[in-house]
């Protein structure tokens, strides 16, 4: 009995930026946490299921700008069970629209490096000054105490 497992996902997805430089809301009032995004959809966690089916709102707001997003939910399940916090539910979204992340590019293809040019070469820099003691030994001259 094997099963081919088969990649649905249309887009790559690439992990938000971190809390306290994304935050997002299902509206009406409903604070979520992005667990990744694509330019198509959004996995999100937070504290109220979602109805498969249903449209929402999403708004995510960055250091950089706000994003505005219809969407549809295509799925929701129970992803925690705590006894302090309570349930939280995981939902996946479609987006009605493609979004163009500001932070996707980045994450997506790494950060490009500069080359080096070659070996730095050394500066012998400033030396420090001398304390008597010291400069007594390279003199030559020594102090008897």
């Amino acid at each position: 009995m094997e099963h081919q497992v088969v990649d649905r996902r249309l887009e790559a997805r690439f992990p938000p930026p971190t809390q306290n430089a994304a935050r997002a809301t299902l509206r009406p009032g409903c604070v979520v946490a992005l667990v990744d995004v694509s330019g198509g959809g959004a996995l999100v966690e937070g504290p109220r299921p979602l109805r498969p089916g249903s449209r929402v709102h999403l708004q995510v707001t960055t250091t950089a700008k706000t994003f505005s997003i219809e969407a549809q939910v295509t799925r929701c399940t129970v992803w925690i069970l705590d006894p302090i916090e309570g349930v939280r539910y995981r939902g996946a979204l479609r987006f009605d629209q493609h979004v163009d992340w500001t932070w996707g590019d980045a994450s997506r293809s790494g950060y490009r490096v500069p080359e080096s040019a070659g070996p730095i070469p050394a500066h012998p820099g400033n030396s420090l000054p001398l304390t008597p003691a010291a400069r007594a030994v390279s003199t030559g001259n020594r102090r008897n105490d």
